[in-house]
């Protein structure tokens, strides 16, 4: 049951529930229709082609892969160098011995399969109302980092489901299966490691002790199987992947490419400039950790799983602090929106952590909008004035800070909980 301030909210949300699932089904359709065309298209023949090196006895991070891809008609477009971590290239190995095509449609099967167990995941702990879930869940699927995920046939979706299942068995105590669930995300993308913080300072030292037991274990396993200097050799696409070229990129979200781009945007070429750069992305980084850790260590569990609000954070900070961010890291903010949408319904989240939270996944449906406009004209992409372009391109970053901004304020809140009233009042992700 709603508490009953909440349910003009509800109410509106189940009328959306007419027409947003047709609206869901819409959008997949134009984008299951554009999926053949990108099957030989980066970034899928970037990890197809990569693995494919490795699992030959290739070094695929110092051995340019655009011959093997040409080979095999994969387009690994400006990326002619391995820039995954060596156990996510050993994981997807297996792939490698489908031709490519087959194996494409089993990875975006697989991307499927995750997404529909991370929302049914999401979903638990709100009302069972139908038609409500049903709004909820279209509004997912029209979320534009899921599309994006899609279309590039990227990975950020199982690190979602991770993630979940990591707050899942963390909220109950399952402190190994926790702690192994990080370390693999950790090992498959790195950046979700930066969740040991939040273990640190709430001092769950269990789960961090398995995070740790954890990796070790599958980073020797990775040794073994793909070699010591192949493994290491991925420190050397660290450079690359932090290099001008992307992080001057407005669709890379990472909070240390935003404040890079402020200082190029300057247009000066002075080696000061250069220092003062980097020593404001490290400041801005260390201020950010130190924020979240604020946070943390000001709130307190309310009830068995309340922590869910402050883990969210930490989600949106591990996005922020990676090395490059792109739109599709945005997938995982669905964490902090399934969290912000629960706690809201119950009345335990303020207005404005609720308008926080609408202004940043609104601001990322502008693109929905425009992708949809330009394939019913029949275009590609939709051309806009430069100004209009400029103002569009910028949208991303505004995006993460409204959700981070967001979740630290419900992190922060001291607003009680209302008392469950039903089975349904249950809380999880």
């Amino acid at each position: 049951m709603v508490p009953t301030s909440q349910s003009a909210w509800v109410s509106f949300l189940k009328r959306l529930s007419i027409w947003l699932p047709a609206l869901a089904l819409a959008c997949l359709s134009v984008l299951l229709r554009d999926l053949p065309q990108l099957a030989n298209q980066a970034d899928f023949s970037h990890y197809y082609v990569s693995a494919l090196m490795m699992r030959q006895g290739f070094d695929p991070y110092t051995t340019n892969l655009r011959p093997l891809a040409e080979s095999i008609r994969l387009n690994v477009a400006d990326i002619n160098i391995g820039t995954y971590p060596p156990t996510f290239m050993l994981c997807f190995e297996p792939l490698t011995l489908l031709p490519p095509l087959p194996a494409y449609w089993l990875w975006i099967a697989m991307n499927v399969l995750f997404l529909a167990i991370a929302l049914y995941l999401l979903l638990d702990g709100l009302p069972t109302d139908t038609d409500l879930r049903l709004a909820l869940v279209a509004l997912a699927i029209l979320y534009f980092p899921i599309s994006d995920n899609i279309c590039y046939a990227q990975t950020q979706i199982l690190i979602l489901l991770l993630l979940i299942l990591f707050i899942r068995w963390v909220g109950a105590g399952r402190d190994a299966l926790a702690g192994s669930i990080l370390a693999l995300a950790g090992l498959l993308k790195v950046f979700p490691i930066i969740l040991i913080g939040y273990l640190l300072l709430r001092r769950l030292y269990k789960p961090v002790i398995y995070t740790a037991v954890a990796s070790i274990a599958g980073g020797v396993v990775t040794l073994a199987l793909v070699g010591v200097d192949r493994s290491l050799h991925f420190v050397q696409a660290l450079p690359f992947l932090t290099s001008r070229h992307w992080l001057s990129s407005s669709y890379n979200v990472a909070l240390g490419a935003m404040v890079s781009r402020l200082f190029w945007w300057i247009g000066v070429a002075d080696p000061r400039v250069e220092f003062a750069r980097r020593v404001a992305v490290v400041m801005a980084e260390l201020a950010l950790f130190a924020l979240t850790a604020r946070a943390t260590l000001r709130s307190s569990k309310l009830s068995d799983r309340s922590d869910e609000r402050i883990i969210a954070l930490w989600v949106v900070t591990a996005v922020l602090l990676s090395p490059t961010a792109w739109i599709h890291y945005l997938v995982l903010l669905l964490i902090p929106y399934a969290v912000l949408t629960r706690e809201r319904l119950r009345g335990a989240a303020s207005l404005v952590a609720a308008r926080l939270g609408i202004a940043s996944y609104l601001m990322a449906e502008v693109f929905l909008v425009l992708y949809m406009v330009a394939k019913i004209q029949g275009k590609t992409a939709l051309v806009l004035p430069p100004f209009a372009r400029l103002a569009v391109d910028n949208v991303w970053p505004l995006c993460v800070l409204l959700a981070y901004g967001a979740a630290y304020s419900l992190a922060v809140e001291t607003i009680p909980h209302a008392a469950p009233t039903s089975k349904a009042a249950r809380s999880s992700p």
